[in-house]
C-alpha cells in the first residue's frame, strides 16, 4: 500500500491537533510536521516536501493562497476552511478537495480517498468528476475565483486556453484544454457540440436547425454556437432533438 506524508498548515493549535489525531486514523497517511503560518509553512514545505498539504485557507498573516504563491508546491493541496463561501473541489492550483470544519471522520475518508485514486495516473477512469454543485477554483493574474459549476454556460476552446462563460456574464480565461474540460464536467449536464465548444444543456433557449447541423441559443450569450456534424447524432438521441 502506498503511504502519503501529510503537512498541516493551521494558525489555530487545537485545530491542528485535532486534525493530526483524524488523520492518524488512516493507514494510508503520515503526518509529517505542522506550521502555523505562511513563514513556517513555505519553511516545513521546503524541508520536507511532503506529498499533501492541508492548508487553511484564513491564516493569522495572510492566506493560504498567499502561501501557494510563495512556495513552489508539486504535491496536492486540500484547503481547510469555516466558511461557507470557499467550499470546492478544487483541482486548480493543485488543490484537490476541500474541508469544511469542523472536519468529520466521514468527510475526511471521502477526501482520502480522492487521494488514492487520483494517486492512479496511468488510468483515465480515476479522472474525478466535478459535481453539479462543485464550486471550482480560477486564478486570473493574481486574483482567485470560485464559481459555481452549474452557472457555466458554455466552454470556448481559444488555441492552448478555454474561455469560461458564466451566468451573470462574466469570462474566465484559463490554460486547460477543452478536453480536460469534457473528461472533468458531468455528463448528464455537458455536452460538447463542436470541437470547440462544450454546453450546458440547462441554459439552453432554443435551436436552429440546419440539415444535418444546428446552431443553438444558449441563455445569457450573445451568439449562437453551431453544433458541428460529428456531433450532431449524440446530441440529437441523447437530449432534446426527439
Amino acid at each position: 500500500m502506498k503511504r502519503f506524508t501529510a503537512l498541516i498548515v493551521d494558525d489555530e493549535r487545537l485545530a491542528r491537533l485535532n486534525l493530526r489525531k483524524k488523520l492518524n486514523m488512516f493507514p494510508e497517511l503520515d503526518v509529517i510536521g505542522e506550521a502555523s503560518g505562511i513563514e513556517t509553512g513555505i519553511k516545513a514545505i521546503r524541508d520536507l516536501n511532503p506529498d499533501l498539504l492541508f492548508l487553511d485557507i484564513e491564516l493569522s498573516d495572510g492566506t493560504g493562497f498567499d502561501l501557494l504563491n510563495e512556495v513552489e508546491f508539486k504535491g496536492k493541496v486540500i484547503f481547510q476552511t469555516a466558511y461557507n463561501e470557499y467550499a470546492c473541489r478544487a483541482f486548480e492550483i493543485n488543490a484537490l478537495d476541500y474541508l469544511l470544519k469542523p472536519i468529520t471522520r466521514e468527510r475526511l475518508k471521502k477526501v482520502i480517498d480522492n487521494i488514492i485514486n487520483s494517486s492512479n495516473e496511468n488510468s483515465a477512469r480515476n479522472t474525478p468528476k466535478f459535481r453539479y454543485d462543485d464550486r471550482i477554483m480560477i486564478e486570473q493574474s493574481r486574483s482567485i475565483y470560485f464559481i459555481k459549476v452549474e452557472n457555466i454556460i458554455c466552454i470556448k476552446a481559444v488555441r492552448e486556453y478555454t474561455s469560461i462563460f458564466e451566468k451573470g456574464g462574466k469570462e474566465f480565461v484559463v490554460l486547460k484544454s477543452i478536453g480536460d474540460w469534457q473528461k472533468e464536467l458531468p455528463d448528464e449536464h455537458f455536452a460538447r457540440i463542436h470541437r470547440n465548444s462544450i454546453i450546458n444543456f440547462n441554459y439552453i433557449e432554443r435551436s436552429e436547425r440546419y440539415g444535418n447541423t444546428a446552431n443553438i441559443f444558449l441563455s445569457g450569450m450573445r451568439e449562437a454556437i453551431l453544433i458541428s456534424r460529428g456531433y450532431y447524432k449524440l446530441l440529437k438521441s441523447r437530449y432534446f432533438y426527439k
